[in-house]
């Protein structure tokens, strides 16, 4: 399955279904808190038949929220979902931004997920 497939299944029940890819439009529902997520990098797996439609991607997770302590509170519930519900997977690490374009606290999230695409 696709990685982001996944993640908007897994962690949409933790933001009331406000989970974006790349980034939040501006129709889209602005209450926080909501995630943001982002394919960073993919690696294929490729035999001497050609690709297989099995790869290994990087993905960055921004969990947006006005207070700096919950934001970390929901960052670790996104952590135990995902290692709970999507396998393989290999977490990377986090950290706490200040984003102050949207004046909101940041936990930037980084994950590693095997994923199947379709290939036709």
């Amino acid at each position: 399955m696709i990685a982001g497939v996944q993640l908007v299944q897994t962690l949409g029940p933790l933001v009331d279904s406000r989970i974006y890819p790349v980034i939040i439009r501006e129709h889209d529902d602005h209450t926080t808190p909501y995630i943001i997520y982002q394919t960073i990098s993919t690696q294929a797996e490729v035999t001497n038949d050609g690709i297989t439609g099995h790869e290994w991607v990087r993905m960055q997770i921004d969990v947006y929220h006005n207070d700096a302590y919950q934001c970390t509170l929901l960052a670790n519930k996104v952590i135990n979902a995902i290692n709970d519900h999507i396998q393989p997977s290999i977490y990377d690490g986090q950290q706490q931004l200040y984003d102050q374009p949207s004046d909101l606290y940041r936990q930037s999230i980084d994950y590693e997920f095997g994923q199947t695409t379709p290939t036709t």
